[in-house]
């Protein structure tokens, strides 16, 4: 399977990191001893970012790593979601799903490109080419296309919704009322409107 970096935003083929990612203080969120692998650790670490999320992003959706990858289709050939946790998840969504390429827009202190979680700005600035990364990938009609982020709440929904917006013929309300129907989810559209204002 092909895959999509974005490196957010620098298209690439990559394998997409399956290990933990990295949570920098800037978003709100304390950083932890990286050799402490307890379940509290994680499970603070959880609480820690769905407290930065809910206030950044102003939206009542939680993120719950321990449920596993979790994704909604929203078109045919597009599906958002939560990162893939296993190598197991890469295999169902090649082998259930049809999924062809995955764009992986998560935040990590190794991406050259990488925008921060919660970041309007920083989310503003990456969707030009986040975008055309997609449009690549799905007009490449070679399968489905996962996108994904940590949660599958912010980035990727916002990426999902700029991209019918730009090529599928849709408003900026309807594409957002067509992704948050199907995956409850708050992404920032003032971001979006300010990328096309932007782009255009």
């Amino acid at each position: 399977m092909g895959a999509v970096s974005n490196s957010f935003f620098s298209p690439s083929i990559f394998t997409p990191p399956l290990g933990k990612n990295p949570l920098y203080q800037e978003n709100g969120i304390e950083e932890k001893n990286p050799t402490s692998n307890g379940v509290s650790d994680s499970k603070s670490r959880m609480e820690e970012y769905n407290i930065a999320m809910k206030r950044m992003m102003r939206n009542p959706y939680e993120y719950h790593h321990d449920l596993g990858m979790n994704y909604t289709w929203i078109t045919n050939n597009l599906i958002v979601g939560s990162q893939p946790q296993k190598p197991e998840d890469i295999d169902h969504l090649k082998e259930e799903e049809d999924v062809a390429y995955i764009l992986n827009l998560q935040q990590d202190g190794d991406i050259e490109y990488w925008a921060r979680d919660f970041d309007p700005d920083s989310l503003r600035s990456g969707l030009p080419k986040a975008v055309s990364s997609l449009e690549w990938a799905i007009s490449e009609g070679k399968g489905k296309v996962y996108v994904h982020c940590t949660a599958g709440l912010g980035r990727a929904p916002a990426v999902a919704i700029a991209y019918m917006f730009w090529f599928c013929d849709m408003d900026l309300n309807t594409a957002y009322d067509t992704l948050t129907s199907k995956r409850p989810c708050g992404p920032n559209k003032r971001a979006i409107r300010g990328a096309t204002y932007d782009f255009g």
